[in-house]
């Protein structure tokens, strides 16, 4: 049973008899006005999710026009299908330029309405939805909280990528937000209105998934669906071969034929991967020409592990708003909680990180703050595994000035990893002055002047 209802505007009862009891058969909730009068006031009294209108209304051939720049002045932002007489085609045309959604001929081909209605309400619901997803604030940019080069460069990137209008290929591993940036794209790009289409390219039903894909004679697919707006193609390299011929084919011609329906879109494509795509196309596994239509612009979003000094920023992100993100009370990390999460790899990258975060929240609710017992334990016996990895048995065969320089060298490459490299910070929280700390690093061979790992503030 479909929840959409749909307004039917026609001077003849013959005619909004006919299309109800189409729509009616097919689950929709229809309503019907014989004028404009009636039909603005259902629109302004109770919405509808259609409307079809007819354009020549008692005799007057454009009173459908007029009723249409009504709806458009309510800024309603309801889909709106002519119906149209042999005699107002030029009309019907011009009522699409003014915003109508498509128009149908009388007489009807029951096949054609229907498939144009359900068009209609996909992407009606689509834009409903990312209205939706604008209004949602948090994760949204959540990739340039940070103090690293990416963090602090990414948004003025996208901007620029925004507004040229081409095809992107993002580049990184699992869980760093390649959804958030392309929706980031889409919304700063003049198609923020239009439909943002998120596809998952893996499928174990390659028949159906092509169906779903490239659409049937019957069936708009999500290439249509996104017309003129994004087509955001996560794991574009798990696409099967066939789809990566047929996709190929499109972005050449800009068009492809299903049966005897050609079609065409103009969906701008941003597609990412989180495999070695350079592998990939070396082994002839993903279609090399598509790559190239591909990957006009190219963005690659380094690893949380490669970016540790956005660690704690983006923690502090998360805890500030997690009444809103998690419905949890916000609360703090102990020292030796935060230090286990700055050594840790991140292995699931920022995803990850906001799991943890929550999890320990919860973990912690008896409690005023996050210790280390409220961690995950794939967090805490990566932390013995590193202290582990200090090997006694080779500790026990030293003297103990030389076990002292082996421990002091371990410690303090643990430290100023953990402090992505920042000498400053690092020296402040073992307790150390900033230059005999870098003089300790040099002799110990933790950096040099030819190649400095570390901060010089």
């Amino acid at each position: 049973m479909n929840n959409e209802t749909i307004l039917i505007v026609d001077d003849e009862a013959e005619v909004r008899s006919l299309i109800s009891d189409v729509l009616s058969d097919e689950g929709y909730k229809t309503y019907l006005a014989k004028d404009g009068q009636e039909a603005l006031s259902l629109i302004k009294n109770s919405p509808p999710d259609l409307i079809f209108l007819d354009l020549w209304i008692e005799d007057d051939e454009s009173a459908g026009m007029k009723i249409l720049e009504k709806i458009q002045k309510m800024r309603v932002g309801i889909p709106v299908i002519i119906i149209s007489g042999h005699g107002t085609i030029d009309i019907a045309v011009q009522a699409i330029q003014n915003g109508a959604f498509d128009f149908i001929e009388k007489p009807f081909v029951i096949d054609r309405l229907l498939l144009t209605c359900k068009r209609a309400l996909e992407i009606y619901r689509l834009k409903k939805e990312n209205s939706t997803l604008k209004l949602n604030k948090f994760d949204v940019g959540v990739f340039s909280v940070g103090k690293s080069q990416f963090a602090l460069s990414i948004k003025s990137t996208l901007e620029k990528i925004a507004s040229a209008n081409s095809r992107v290929f993002i580049r990184g591993r699992v869980g760093i937000g390649m959804d958030s940036i392309a929706m980031e794209i889409h919304k700063k790009s003049s198609r923020m209105d239009s439909p943002f289409i998120h596809v998952n390219c893996f499928s174990d039903d390659k028949d159906n998934f092509s169906n779903e894909f490239f659409g049937t004679e019957k069936l708009y697919g999500y290439i249509e669906k996104a017309d003129a707006g994004t087509l955001f193609l996560e794991d574009i390299t798990k696409l099967s071969k066939s789809c990566q011929v047929k996709l190929l084919q499109f972005l050449q011609e800009n068009a492809y034929l299903l049966g005897n329906r050609r079609v065409r879109s103009d969906a701008r494509i941003i597609c990412s991967s989180n495999e070695d795509v350079d592998a990939l196309l070396a082994s002839n596994r993903f279609n090399r020409e598509l790559f190239y239509r591909l990957n006009i612009v190219n963005i690659d979003v380094p690893s949380l592990k490669d970016r540790r000094e956005d660690i704690l920023p983006l923690i502090d992100y998360y805890l500030s708003n997690s009444e809103t993100i998690f419905g949890l009370k916000t609360k703090n990390f102990t020292e030796s909680a935060l230090a286990i999460l700055q050594s840790y790899d991140w292995p699931g990258n920022v995803h990850q990180l906001k799991n943890v975060v929550e999890s320990s929240l919860i973990n912690s609710i008896k409690s005023n703050e996050i210790d280390k017992n409220s961690l995950p334990s794939e967090l805490t016996s990566s932390a013995k595994e590193k202290f582990v990895s200090l090997n006694v048995a080779k500790l026990i065969s030293l003297r103990i000035k030389e076990a002292k320089e082996y421990f002091e060298s371990d410690y303090l490459r643990a430290q100023i990893s953990r402090f992505s490299g920042n000498v400053s910070k690092t020296a402040e929280f073992i307790g150390m002055e900033r230059s005999a700390l870098h003089r300790k690093l040099k002799s110990l061979g933790i950096i040099s002047d030819k190649n400095k790992k570390v901060d010089q503030k």
